[in-house]
């Protein structure tokens, strides 16, 4: 697996990262996953979410 691809993993997948980070749709996460890079701006942002925080968002 890819960096990014562990880094959205661990923060329980394409679509709770999405909604932990206020998108209304997981396209832009899942943009992510595909491109293999998350965008530097949003990094910071992802990186400090706890990997709890992205599986309640599941809940």
């Amino acid at each position: 697996m890819d960096e990014h691809q562990t880094i959205i993993a661990e923060r329980g997948g394409i679509r709770p990262l999405a909604r932990a980070l206020g998108h209304r749709n997981h396209t832009t996460v899942q943009g992510w996953w595909e491109r293999k890079r998350i965008p530097d701006t949003r990094l910071p942002g992802v990186l400090a979410l706890p990997e709890t925080v992205a599986q309640n968002a599941a809940a």
